[in-house]
């Protein structure tokens, strides 16, 4: 079977890993590849990868996972620190940020690509939230990080609510419940 060389040996091992299957992490990549066809019936299908044929499809297609070069990386944090600046400015267009409403259109679309870097996802929602926005961008993420990203939001919705209660000799004190 055939796998894209952009998919990496702990992109595969998670995958697998997501759908119930515990793949081997002392295997090389290559070792990993040549085995996985012996896995492919205790795979668990979900809503995104619905059967085999979509299991495969997914796996020629080069990665979605976003591993950017040192100089990308340093150029796009760059442009989108800047539109999160030009927001916090108050959306002022001037010699200092930017001269005209195309420029942070132009820096918007130059980093949505990046999504996985919450920067980015920042920067896209302010750009978005300003009254220059003549379109609507929304930042491409991973399934990995679209994923974690729900996880936290689900465990900050959950809370205990509980009471503490400190003693003073000095000052008592009541408590009602009506």
């Amino acid at each position: 079977m055939y796998i894209d060389k952009t998919h990496s040996k702990k992109d595969i091992i998670n995958l697998f890993r997501r759908h119930g299957v515990i793949l081997n992490k002392d295997l090389t990549k290559g070792q990993i590849i040549s085995k996985i066809e012996l896995y492919l019936d205790k795979f668990i299908y979900n809503d995104k990868i619905k059967n085999l044929t979509e299991l495969k499809e997914y796996l020629k297609k080069p990665s979605i996972k976003q591993r950017p070069t040192q100089l990308e990386k340093i150029d796009f944090m760059f442009r989108a620190k800047r539109i999160i600046k030009w927001y916090k400015n108050d959306y002022i267009l001037n010699d200092e940020m930017y001269n005209s409403v195309e420029d942070p259109y132009n820096d918007v679309m130059s980093i949505y690509m990046w999504g996985d870097f919450p920067t980015v996802r920042r920067a896209c929602r302010m750009y978005n939230a300003s009254p220059f926005c003549t379109q609507h961008v929304n930042p491409i993420i991973s399934d990995s990080v679209e994923e974690e990203m729900n996880n936290n939001k689900i465990i900050k919705k959950q809370f205990l609510y509980s009471l503490k209660v400190k003693h003073d000799k000095e000052n008592p004190f009541i408590i009602r419940f009506d």
